[in-house]
């Protein structure tokens, strides 16, 4: 793990262990939670997020899970959700909530993954400015 002095992100990281190899990198004034290299979560004022997506929603709605705002002067939101303080003293419901946004940060990560191995797109022509060659012998 990286040299970090905050107890509540040694905390979390320490929490989440079991799910693999957990690496804490500072960020955007909070610090970010990687395992096995994929980013999966988000520490920031002692308050803890996790990765999100279409398939964690309703879970992570129905347990009023508030998106994280990005602190910056504009309102802006990323698809990582707060953990509810008492999760922390709760291992079983943090690690069953920890697994589904590892889940969705791997999905997350292959969606980005294709894009980049996607071959560039080739100019597509424009219908209406078709040439007609007549060929000789071929009608004309």
């Amino acid at each position: 793990m990286a040299s970090v002095d905050n107890e509540f992100v040694l905390t979390f990281a320490e929490i989440l262990a079991p799910l693999g190899a957990i690496r804490i990198k500072r960020m955007f004034g909070g610090f970010g939670l990687y395992c096995d290299g994929v980013f999966f979560a988000i520490v920031a004022d002692d308050v803890a997020y996790l990765k999100g997506d279409e398939q964690t929603r309703k879970a992570y709605d129905d347990m009023g899970m508030a998106p994280f705002v990005v602190p910056s002067g504009r309102a802006q939101t990323l698809s990582y959700f707060e953990v509810p303080g008492e999760w922390i003293e709760d291992g079983d419901q943090l690690m069953t909530f920890a697994h589904m946004a590892l889940g969705a940060a791997h999905r997350a990560r292959a969606i980005k993954d294709g894009r980049a191995q996607r071959p560039p797109k080739t100019a597509k022509r424009n219908p209406s400015n078709k040439s007609t060659v007549k060929l000789p012998g071929k009608g004309g």
